[in-house]
């Protein structure tokens, strides 16, 4: 059946307008953008309705020169085209003019369009958990959990090994590819990718960043949008990313800050580093070059740029362009005060 001989009229009911249900993400997408995602190869309309309006006056009104009409709800999230198409090839080789889906219908819109009674035949074959409806907060919990499980059992037929799926939580545009490990309590969002081989620790979140090839994040790591690291790479626990490029090799291994920042190739950056990259007005950039060494707590204040093979000293807080090859030192130097203590 061609997907033009399909035409799927969305409805949405007019107790949705005042609540913020249409607005709530299940796995990434509000339930709008998942009847949109099961209806995109069809042609479609969405349109506002009372549950007192008049199905087959509906149909009438929206008439189009597809062979087949489906009329279907947008609180339905977990419908997909495959059971749009199952409904549609029903109604075709039963060659009937109307059949009654678990929730919605199928109309053969020659036979339909003139006519006033005609017989309905029901859908046996309809998977019907997939015409589940959210009315409310709860109804909504129990399709993103049964959406969640679906995305997840996908990932691990491909390859993704997730060691307590029931405690994972994966987006829809997340992109895993083989052999990427996740241990529990994870939560990968927006349009994230992980190359093969890489490690998601305990409690990490990622948002819209690429991770490369065989490298460890986490545990409890927070990798905000935009960042890109490396193949190889180590970022550790209570580390936190943000619209950074990190390279190949590097090791960002604990409690430490990167901001619109740029990381080279087998750098080494210290526990308690920050990259001051906001002075209350605008942000700036950090530049590192490759095998860098960044001693534990130091400040790199941006707008700034170290060069390769650098090293900085614990501690210090640098503010000037540091030299390739150069080490910096920014540091009070240390008093002491003897027999400070009498008793």
């Amino acid at each position: 059946m061609p997907n033009n001989s399909v035409f799927v009229l969305i409805l949405s009911l007019e107790q949705y307008q005042n609540t913020n249900l249409l607005t709530q993400k299940i796995c990434g997408r509000t339930m709008p953008e998942w009847i949109q995602n099961a209806t995109a190869k069809f042609q479609s309309k969405t349109i506002v309705v009372s549950p007192e309006d008049d199905i087959l006056t509906l149909f009438k009104s929206h008439i189009t020169n597809a062979a087949f009409t489906v009329i279907t709800y947008v609180d339905m999230p977990l419908l997909t085209a495959k059971d749009i198409s199952d409904a549609v090839d029903f109604c075709y080789r039963k060659n009937v003019p109307a059949v009654k889906l678990p929730r919605g219908w199928v109309f053969n819109t020659q036979l339909v369009a003139e006519s006033e009674s005609f017989p309905i035949t029901e859908y046996r074959g309809a998977k019907a958990d997939n015409y589940q409806v959210a009315f409310n907060n709860v109804q909504l919990s129990k399709l993103r959990n049964a959406m969640q499980e679906r995305i997840n059992q996908e990932h691990l037929k491909h390859g993704v090994i997730i060691i307590d799926p029931a405690h994972t939580y994966v987006d829809a545009d997340v992109e895993l590819h083989r052999d990427v490990t996740l241990e529990p309590n994870v939560h990968l969002c927006g349009k994230t990718i992980i190359h093969s081989g890489t490690t998601i620790l305990d409690g990490c979140r990622i948002t819209d960043c690429v991770i490369g090839q065989n490298s460890q994040i986490g545990p409890n790591a927070h990798l905000r949008p935009n960042c890109s690291i490396g193949n190889n790479c180590r970022i550790g626990n209570y580390v936190e990313v943000k619209r950074s490029r990190i390279g190949d090799g590097s090791k960002v291994a604990h409690m430490t800050y990167v901001g619109d920042s740029t990381i080279g190739k087998d750098c080494n950056i210290g526990c308690g580093v920050i990259f001051c990259n906001y002075n209350g007005k605008t942000k700036s950039n950090c530049i590192v070059g490759d095998k860098t060494f960044i001693g534990s707590n130091s400040c790199l204040v941006a707008p700034l740029e170290v060069g390769a093979r650098a090293y900085i000293a614990a501690g210090s807080v640098i503010t000037e362009q540091l030299p390739a090859n150069a080490l910096g030192i920014a540091r009070a130097r240390q008093a002491i005060k003897e027999h400070y203590v009498t008793e």
